[in-house]
């Protein structure tokens, strides 16, 4: 049959058109998810062949890839986009690194599931799981260009895609229109994505009912058809035993069976993909890289027939593939706003920013076992100037939190907050445990803060009380002293700057932190100063090996204290107090003298898209003497200082959930040991 319709096809070409009349070649793109990528892979073997596509018609995933490259991306470009992209970030509406500013990218970078909502919580399952506010960015940007009206027909390529209108069930053909709306309604699969609302219809995807629209395509005057299709064939009974999610595709698979059949007899060269081993949510780079190869694979078992075609038309009035435009690449952020007359279609594709958001972080590591955090963010008043926090997390060390901020205007926050929590670790010295502490913490806090994109600047005043279960508390060789209560007013700022591209993995950026407080305690001992400093950086060599070195350090005027001493060890920045800086070598906490310093540096190599090996080497310097720092922290006398050698050995995977990795640690302070750690910090 197939070999009958080529041949009837050759003998149409040469002896039916007249050498000034060229037939007009459409090409259709089937739905697929994930698995629709590997039209990208096709297309390439197309233009090798020397197809050339006079109309490009697309469902879904297909009107993504076929409406970019009606526009002029290449399939090298569309590959590079596409292998480019976070799709857990794309795949949410979790805003992303560049479009929050800092202080919101810091919580941000705690929690595994961020779940927007406006002004009810039932907003949070309204119309589908995802907004598509990312989406429909991402579409918006690779666009640029074409945010006006058009028809389609007048784009470097004619180009059609197909919709579903909820509310009638009527099928919607964009021929017409501005190009990402219609692209982002093609692809809003029920119950995933929310539907997009525009002129009186609420349109979701068209793959419902026709995910091959071959007939769309030979509407628009298309002579010959080829055809690219990544639909999983009909599953057997086997196959859809216990498996609830095949079964309702099969359900929607058999409403469209006879359309689907018909638009694969209408269909002059068939190109038919396997996916096996693929679904439509497969949106990671090693899949999406399958996939493409896939496609080229099953567009090369025809590359004979679209050579012969190639070849027929070339003796026509074109000669070769038509010439395009090609745009520049767009899949990176662009800074700038919109003009006026786009903000109403760009609201109608991204819909509003939500107010308000639940937040949930699950960890777990060999120290703390496993920990949950739970936060609330809300936007509260006539005009959302009031913001309220509120956070709990669970574990060892368990708090509750509750922030208020009122916005002052020009990105000023009036915030007041106060935290309870209770910790309970252990305190060493030379790898030996030395001390058992458990302790409650009161903070309060008022102040002014303003975050710009890359900035934030805190200034203001805390209260402090900590109550300690009693313990003697001994002191590089000082007499013991029973501490039960210690508490602060402290007066200061903070500022920070962060242009790291990401906080567990960065390549590129650098980051600087600085805290300067007056303490004044309450129990009649003498005020002391603390002022500390961070400064961190990524330097990549090539898209696999990055460099990230660091240097920290903090400065006391008082050795009389246990909340406020300066305290090494693990890897996470402020685990068991908020000064703690991180040390590889000693995975607990061992408080030091009043000045100290650490200068490391970790050698990074990536190994296929998510895996990680890093060796890390640091040293810390210690001592209660400023003036005579290197001469007391590298002497001999453990009562004046002393400083510390150690790395790791780290290994890390990169998951939705946050970084998975097991750590050797050494030093010469402490004894060899690992660190197993799954989730993000906090």
């Amino acid at each position: 049959m197939r070999a009958t319709r080529f041949l009837l096809l050759v003998w149409i070409l040469f002896t039916s058109w007249p050498a000034t009349a060229r037939p007009k070649v459409g090409v259709v793109l089937s739905g697929g998810g994930a698995k629709g990528t590997a039209h990208i892979g096709a297309l390439k073997v197309m233009e090798e062949a020397g197809i050339p596509i006079d109309i490009i018609v697309g469902t879904s995933m297909g009107s993504i890839i076929g409406g970019l490259y009606a526009i002029g991306y290449t399939p090298g470009q569309l590959d590079s986009i596409f292998m480019a992209q976070d799709w857990t970030a794309l795949l949410s509406d979790k805003s992303g690194r560049t479009a929050i500013d800092l202080q919101a990218r810091e919580q941000s970078s705690q929690y595994i599931l961020s779940v927007p909502f406006f002004e009810k919580p039932q907003d949070l399952i309204s119309g589908g799981l995802i907004k598509g506010r990312n989406v429909g960015n991402m579409l918006w940007q690779l666009t640029e260009g074409y945010h006006d009206s058009i028809d389609f027909r007048t784009m470097p390529i004619p180009f059609a895609c197909v919709s579903q209108d909820l509310v009638t069930g009527k099928e919607v053909v964009f021929r017409n229109g501005i190009l990402p709306i219609a692209i982002r309604a093609s692809m809003s699969i029920p119950g995933v994505f929310a539907p997009v609302d525009t002129d009186g219809k609420l349109l979701i995807d068209g793959g419902i009912t026709n995910n091959y629209p071959v007939d769309v395509a030979l509407d628009m005057g298309a002579d010959i058809i080829i055809g690219v299709d990544v639909q999983d064939p009909l599953k057997n009974a086997e196959e859809l035993k216990n498996n609830l999610f095949s079964q309702l595709n099969q359900l929607i698979d058999l409403q469209r069976k006879d359309r689907w059949q018909q638009s694969i007899d209408s269909s002059d060269v068939y190109i038919k993909v396997n996916v096996k081993g693929y679904s439509t949510a497969s949106f990671n780079t090693v899949a999406i890289d399958s996939l493409i190869d896939r496609g080229e694979q099953a567009a090369r078992l025809q590359i004979d027939t679209l050579k012969a075609i190639a070849r027929r038309l070339r003796g026509t009035d074109t000669a070769s593939v038509r010439h395009r435009e090609v745009p520049p690449y767009y899949y990176m952020h662009r800074p700038g706003g919109v003009e006026a007359r786009y903000a109403s279609a760009l609201k109608t594709l991204v819909g509003d920013a939500p107010d308000n958001s639940i937040n949930l972080g699950l960890r777990f590591d060999n120290e703390e076992l496993a920990a949950l955090l739970f936060n609330g963010k809300m936007r509260l008043g006539t005009k959302k100037n009031h913001n309220l926090d509120l956070t709990l997390r669970l574990g060892m060390q368990t708090y509750g939190d509750v922030h208020y901020g009122l916005h002052l205007g020009r990105q000023w926050l009036f915030t007041l907050g106060y935290r309870y929590a209770y910790n309970d670790f252990n305190l060493y010295e030379k790898g030996e445990r030395a001390y058992g502490i458990n302790f409650n913490h009161h903070l309060g806090e008022v102040g002014f803060t303003r975050s710009w994109k890359y900035v934030r600047l805190k200034l203001g005043g805390i209260y402090q009380l900590y109550n300690y279960g009693s313990f003697l508390y001994r002191f590089a060789g000082r007499t013991p002293t029973d501490i039960t209560k210690e508490s602060f007013l402290k007066f200061g700022a903070e500022y920070a700057v962060s242009t790291l591209d990401n906080k567990y993995f960065p390549t590129r950026g650098s980051e600087f932190f600085m805290t300067y407080y007056y303490a004044i305690p309450l129990n009649g001992k003498k005020a002391f100063h603390t002022a500390g400093i961070h400064w961190g950086a990524a330097f990549s060599f090539n898209s696999r090996f990055t460099l990230v070195p660091r240097v920290e350090g903090r400065y006391l005027t008082s050795e009389n204290t246990v909340a406020e001493m300066n305290t090494i060890g693990g890897q996470e920045r402020g685990k068991y107090f908020i000064q703690q800086i991180p040390f590889f070598g000693m995975n607990y906490s061992e408080m030091t003298r009043r000045s100290l310093v650490v200068v490391g540096v970790e050698a990074r190599q990536r190994i296929g898209g998510k895996h990680y090996v890093s060796g890390v080497f640091n040293v810390a310097a210690t001592s209660d003497d400023w003036m005579h720092f290197f001469k007391n922290s590298f002497g001999g006398s453990e009562l004046l200082g002393f400083h510390v050698f150690g790395g790791a050995i780290r290994y890390d995977l990169r998951t939705f959930i946050g970084p998975v990795g097991l750590t050797i640690c050494f030093s010469d302070r402490a004894k060899t040991a690992g660190y197993i750690r799954a989730g993000f910090n906090f």
